[in-house]
């Protein structure tokens, strides 16, 4: 019997430690990929074609905006990306509304939009 029971001991660790070592690696990626962005990418203004909102809690919303934007080679794309917005900011966020954004010439596929996030901003004293 306490074999089994070491046994589920350690196969839920090997689960935790696996799902930890997965968001570790997913997070190291996805801030080099915006790293990147910002370093590197094409700055431009997209049109807002679409936006979903799902409450984020405490006055915030965390948006998907979809947007159309022309490249610097003339080339129309249409993306999709995440972002945390105040809630009293939604207005800025409707359809027909301009975004700044980042692309990748070599992928403009590849973007970054360039909303400041509202959990991030330092108060004022």
């Amino acid at each position: 019997m306490k074999i089994v029971a070491n046994l589920i001991v350690i196969a839920v660790l090997a689960v935790f430690a696996y799902a930890i070592i997965s968001i570790l690696i997913r997070d190291s990626k996805n801030k080099k990929e915006k790293d990147e962005l910002a370093n590197n990418g094409v700055s431009t203004q997209a049109v807002i074609t679409d936006v979903r909102s799902r409450s984020g809690g405490g006055g915030y919303m965390n948006i998907t905006l979809a947007f159309r934007f022309s490249t610097d080679t003339g080339s129309e794309v249409n993306s999709k990306a995440d972002a945390v917005i105040n809630a009293m900011d939604t207005g800025k966020y409707q359809p027909g509304e301009k975004v700044n954004i980042r692309y990748l010439r070599s992928n403009p596929g590849r973007v970054l939009v360039d909303i400041p996030n509202p959990l991030l901003k330092k108060k004022k004293l």
